[in-house]
């Protein structure tokens, strides 16, 4: 289109409009100097030309004074990164998703009426909210609609799946609300709960916390003891919620030791004895009777009431090899104990994570000082502990992304080394991506917005799209020159010259980027660190590159013509030897 249809249309329609009102389609059709068009055309015209007026003495100025240039804009640039640990950076754009969970956990072996009730007041604190638009709940399962997971199916559990009004029908955000909750539901007694609020990475399939910090070591008790430490090093760090211990004490359970010695003489052995107790316990299957074609299983099992206390079971009786009968307590020691509820391994290393929720802050911070307060921790010999969640993945999508940007700018400067068919142009232009950092570093900084994957996507933007401009302007002088216009003279004339499209191009794309930056409604604020990065970059780059560009080519100009000339020196004293 720009090859075909714009040249055409601007034949047909566009008209010069001459400083005496004339126009240039030979239709004698003049501008009356007291309409409106004239007027705005005319105010255009002379603020152009005083722009230009004013970008050629900067030129001069400042090949007159290249190296403080360079170091003006070096000093710019280096001050830009200095901004960067007060940027912050995440994985993923923090999102107002429209929704929220509750999860209630009451202690191993609640009665589902209790979980119920619980549930029931928590609904009740949630009805009062003019935000929620609707309320699900689950009662017997640690997991709902929108929470993914396994459901546990355990009566001691449940969970309530808020969804919020739209984004214009409600004065508060979804965090907002959550800490309200929070607040209200901390009164309830017997039960943790949880409050959690959906994200983009939720919606992407993505389950794992924004923080996670993994402790592994061999011993479980001491593996405990530094997970508890671990755990309150997280809650006092600025911007957590909802910290969680992945390890959790079991139900209560009774652990029967066989005293080998005494059972042998009863003729007794550890197997037979754990057999009689199974059996007793949870019955064996003595044989199988039909009815009506269906086979119905007959289990032999210890009579309800004669199992009911830990007593009970040391009453078992067991058949000795000698025929006579012993209680079971006569050969066993039993030991009533929290067992495990489950036991994480991690490449055969038992293993327990801590993990939260953020809010309120940028993840980066927030680890930096989990990091920095962990790591002040004298851990074991054989106990380690590493960092994973959300942090794990912004490291290695950063890293990708690292990458894809480094292949970008090789594509890009082999592409203008083609066109120009030449390496040193090329280079020149390149100047024109480290001064886009700058933009790119304050407008993140100006609007709070945090350096993450998004934003990373609009760097790699900005590789393809600052160096438009330079290339611009050093093909005209290039242009210029092979019509026999000396160097700097060619950077003056083609500064002033270009400086109209250079500034139009940019500005389309910044006006063009700027509802998007603003993030408007829901699942706006994804693409916004995008934009924002893209319009800081190209307004720093496209100032900078008016100034910077012509300094550097007039720089490596010179370099060129001094290595030209000292090898043109060598061939002229190896030919005077010669001779």
């Amino acid at each position: 289109t720009a090859l075909t249809l714009v040249p055409m249309m601007s034949a047909r329609l566009l008209r010069v409009v001459r400083p005496n009102g004339m126009t240039n389609d030979n239709s004698n059709h003049r501008l009356e100097s007291s309409s409106l068009r004239y007027r705005i055309l005319a105010s255009w015209a002379r603020g152009l030309d005083r722009l230009n007026s004013i970008y050629r003495r900067l030129l001069e100025w400042c090949l007159l004074h290249r190296a403080r240039v360079m170091v003006i804009v070096t000093l710019i640039v280096v001050g830009s990164l200095a901004l960067m640990p007060f940027v912050g950076a995440e994985f993923i754009p923090a999102m107002d998703m429209g929704y929220m969970g509750v999860s209630v956990n009451l202690p191993h072996g609640s009665k589902l009426e209790e979980t119920d009730r619980i549930l029931s007041r928590v609904e009740d604190i949630l009805m009062e909210i003019p935000e929620i638009e609707v309320i699900a709940t689950t009662v017997g399962s640690a997991t709902g609609a929108f929470s993914g997971g396994l459901d546990v199916g355990a009566s001691e559990n449940g969970r309530i799946d808020v969804v919020f009004k739209d984004l214009k029908e409600r004065k508060r955000t979804t965090v907002e609300v959550a800490d309200q909750v929070r607040r209200s539901v901390a009164d309830i007694a017997g039960a943790e709960i949880i409050v959690d609020v959906g994200d983009a990475s939720a919606q992407m399939g993505m389950t794992m916390a924004p923080v996670e910090v993994i402790i592994q070591g061999d011993e479980l008790p001491v593996l405990t003891a530094i997970a508890e430490q671990v755990e309150e090093i997280v809650k006092s760090v600025s911007g957590t919620r909802e910290v969680a211990n992945s390890y959790e004490e079991g139900r209560p359970e009774v652990q029967i030791r066989v005293d080998r010695q005494k059972a042998a003489q009863y003729g007794l052995s550890a197997s037979q004895v754990a057999a009689s107790v199974r059996m007793s316990m949870q019955g064996q299957t003595a044989t199988r009777y039909q009815v009506g074609g269906e086979e119905i299983d007959v289990r032999v099992i210890l009579a309800e009431e004669s199992r009911q206390s830990l007593a009970d079971v040391g009453d078992i009786e067991l058949l000795t090899a000698f025929g006579f009968k012993v209680p079971l307590k006569e050969v066993v020691e039993t030991n009533v104990t929290q067992g495990a509820n489950a036991i994480e391994r991690r490449n055969q290393v038992r293993t327990i994570s801590i993990t939260s929720q953020i809010a309120g802050r940028d993840l980066n911070s927030i680890m930096k000082d989990i990091r920095n307060q962990v790591g002040q921790l004298s851990l074991p010999d054989g106990y380690s502990v590493d960092y994973g969640g959300a942090t794990k993945q912004m490291t290695e999508a950063f890293g990708s992304l690292g990458k894809a940007l480094i292949l970008a700018i090789a594509l890009v400067y082999m592409i203008m080394a083609a066109q120009f068919e030449s390496l040193f142009h090329p280079f020149v232009i390149m100047f024109s991506m480290p001064v886009s950092v700058v933009g790119v570093i304050l407008a993140l900084f100006l609007t709070g917005r945090t350096f993450n994957v998004v934003t990373f996507i609009g760097v790699i933007m900005l590789a393809g799209i600052v160096v438009n401009n330079a290339i611009v302007l050093v093909d005209y002088i290039n242009i210029l020159r092979r019509r026999g216009m000396e160097r700097d003279q060619a950077i003056l004339a083609a500064g002033p010259v270009r400086l109209r499209p250079i500034l139009m191009t940019a500005l389309t794309t910044i006006l063009a980027m700027i509802p998007l930056a603003m993030g408007l409604g829901e699942g706006g604020e994804a693409g916004a660190p995008l934009a924002t990065a893209v319009i800081g970059g190209l307004t720093t780059s496209t100032l900078l590159t008016l100034v910077l560009i012509p300094v550097v080519y007039s720089i490596f100009d010179d370099l060129g013509q001094k290595i030209v000339a000292r090898r043109e020196k060598k061939k002229m004293e190896k030919a005077g030897a010669g001779a």
